[in-house]
């Protein structure tokens, strides 16, 4: 098996070993083109603003916002994209809390003999007490402000994203373990290699084995490694430049650097203070620590969540999201973003029958462990489906999470779902019956209010709220609809004015009232509406609402905007989508209709009109001429 084909088929090897090899190559252009470095960094601010202006006329955005995109005034290294920002790293902010007071609070205001005599790790003057101390203290203590801050910004970089995967308790017995760890490294190299022992101090070791442990649970996560663009004049005015690394590149640059210097102390060509020893034994004692815990395996799951949900939030475009989806679940089958991402992606474009089923199983999950997220989600799913899942336990948890989070829309819907289903126990539909009632009379639906309590009546004589109810009914008095008319009823209508799905509901109020029609999907947007056929009787519908819907469409613009859209945005909008220069955006404003895209099935239509329409731009759906 050739190296290529092996990589094909261990992805995450070929993944690990792209980023050592970046690394490797940094390496060696630092060394052998330090002077084409140093002069590519003297032009590098007139080189950068020429391709950001360029860049700007190209694809129609402003200068402004491909700067904000592109600069940052904030010149620490940092991870990006970190998507648990709910879960808050207190370890990690404590310990950098602790080390500043340290410091401040203690350090400057003691002898320094003291601390080099007692608490550093090896204390000068060691004995059965200090020593073991001294191994957890010298962890706290730093030798200078810079010394102190430098570690504390790379402890908040790693620590909080660690943190946040493996929780609190394994961060805390995971940072001090490594710090010891790196301690006694150091001791033992300084022993070995120079005969004498080692005293040391920092949290470089601790802070060295969350970045080894990074390296492995968050080895596919970007950073922001910002790079100076105005030179010295940086320390005027911080611009940098976010350059977007691997991180698995910065760690292995930064334990590619330890190594030179650690092997240039033992040689005697360094006299250096820093413990590279220290700060080696920490991160390889993180990465075993790392691998012993598994984290590889979670980290390869987020990875392809992450290319999951990435393609399920975009607008165009989902290549591999739907393989690295299925990765996940395989690993994972009730992994709620998984399942919801997948739903998704199944229903980009058309609502299918497989995304519909993942949507319910998300819902279940969701109501029980995230329930502040179901809103969003049940909107979504009832959005393109224009229905609501029929298991009946599923139905009642979801009444009572709207109901709780003042979605009275949904918990009506729900509840309409719950007291139809026949699966449900009649103390269930009798509960949810009177809980709609009172809803809609709550939201000043009086008429369907009336309509419910006389149903209550009807088929729940015997509660003890049906007294209650009656006086709430007036003179309504509940018809249950025909069964046979819903047994005749066709499996689906079709809009005839736009094509989407129409779903049957019933009138509540005028002279129809207690009559299903067919009403679209895309109320309010469309209007149309139809009436169902009744028993013994035939709708009568036009010829032209029943011919057959066109196979293919096209989408055509005239350079119509949105009233509220300003037409300059507009157009940027349009760019962005498109991915045009500005002249090509123009002439769509010359007054003549542009086909944009054609030989559109009608989902595909439909989701491609919305996107543009959310440009502010205007498009119209045509049927495409007949061959």
């Amino acid at each position: 098996m050739s190296i290529r084909e092996y990589f094909e088929q261990h992805e995450e090897q070929a993944f690990v070993a792209k980023a050592l090899a970046t690394a490797v190559a940094i390496i060696l252009v630092k060394n052998f083109l330090a002077g084409l470095i140093s002069f590519l960094i003297l032009i590098f601010p007139v080189v950068f603003f020429m391709l950001i202006r360029m860049h700007a006329a190209a694809s129609g955005v402003s200068t402004m916002a491909l700067l904000k995109e592109h600069i940052t005034f904030f010149p620490v290294m940092r991870s990006e994209d970190e998507r648990r920002k709910e879960i808050k790293p207190w370890v990690t902010y404590g310990i950098i809390f602790a080390n500043v007071l340290i410091y401040y609070g203690f350090e400057l205001n003691v002898d320094p003999k003291l601390v080099t005599d007692n608490l550093i790790f090896l204390p000068r003057d060691p004995n059965l007490f200090n020593v073991p101390i001294s191994a957890f203290t010298a962890i706290f203590l730093h030798a200078s402000g810079g010394h102190l801050w430098g570690n504390m910004t790379f402890l908040w970089v790693v620590g909080s994203a660690v943190e946040r995967r493996v929780g609190w308790q394994t961060f805390s017995w995971l940072y001090m373990v490594t710090g010891l760890v790196g301690g006694l490294v150091y001791l033992l190299i300084e022993f070995v290699f120079q005969g004498e022992a080692g005293h040391a101090l920092g949290a470089s070791g601790a802070i060295s084995g969350i970045m080894g442990i990074f390296a492995v649970r968050c080895y596919f996560k970007s950073m922001i490694f910002p790079l100076p663009i105005l030179g010295i004049f940086s320390l005027i005015l911080p611009i940098s430049l976010k350059v977007r690394l691997n991180s698995l590149v910065i760690m292995a640059l930064f334990f590619l650097a330890d190594l030179s210097g650690g092997i240039s102390q033992i040689t005697g060509e360094s006299s250096s203070m820093v413990g590279h020893w220290a700060h080696l034994g920490g991160m390889i004692s993180g990465m075993l620590l790392a691998g012993r815990l598994k984290l590889a395996d979670d980290a390869i799951e987020e990875r392809h969540l992450d290319i999951g949900l990435k393609a399920s939030e975009a607008s165009i475009g989902y290549e591999g999201g739907k393989r690295s989806m299925q990765i996940v679940l395989d690993r994972s089958p009730d992994n709620v973003d998984a399942l919801l991402g997948m739903a998704r992606l199944e229903t980009k474009f058309n609502a299918s029958a497989e995304g519909k089923e993942l949507y319910e199983k998300s819902l279940n999950l969701m109501s029980r462990s995230r329930q502040a997220e179901v809103a969003a989600v049940l909107r979504e799913y009832y959005n393109k489906y224009l229905d609501l899942p029929t298991e009946p336990l599923l139905v009642s948890r979801l009444a009572e999470i709207m109901r709780r989070s003042g979605e009275n829309e949904l918990c009506i819907l729900c509840l309409e779902r719950l007291v139809d289903l026949k699966e449900a126990a009649a103390p269930v539909r009798e509960k949810a019956l009177f809980q709609l009632a009172s809803l809609c009379e709550y939201t000043s639906q009086f008429d369907a209010a009336q309509v419910y309590f006389a149903r209550f009546v009807a088929e729940f004589p015997e509660s003890i709220m049906a007294e209650k109810a009656r006086v709430k009914a007036g003179d309504e008095v509940y018809k249950p609809a025909p069964v046979k008319a819903m047994t005749e009823q066709p499996p689906q209508q079709l809009c005839p004015a736009c094509g989407a799905k129409m779903a049957s509901r019933p009138s509540t109020a005028g002279a129809n009232r207690g009559k299903l029609f067919w009403v679209c999907s895309r109320y309010p947007e469309c209007g149309s509406y139809l009436p169902m056929e009744e028993p013994g009787e035939k709708a009568e519908l036009k010829p032209a609402e029943l011919q057959s819907l066109p196979l293919s469409y096209r989408l055509v613009f005239d350079g119509t905007i949105s009233l509220s859209a300003d037409p300059a945005e507009t157009k940027m909008n349009l760019a962005k989508l498109m991915r045009c220069g500005q002249e090509q955006i123009d002439r769509l404003f010359s007054g003549r209709p542009t086909v944009l895209k054609k030989n559109l099935e009608h989902g595909a239509a439909v989701k491609m009109k919305d996107l543009f329409d959310r440009t502010g731009a205007i498009c119209s759906l045509e049927a495409e001429p007949a061959d």
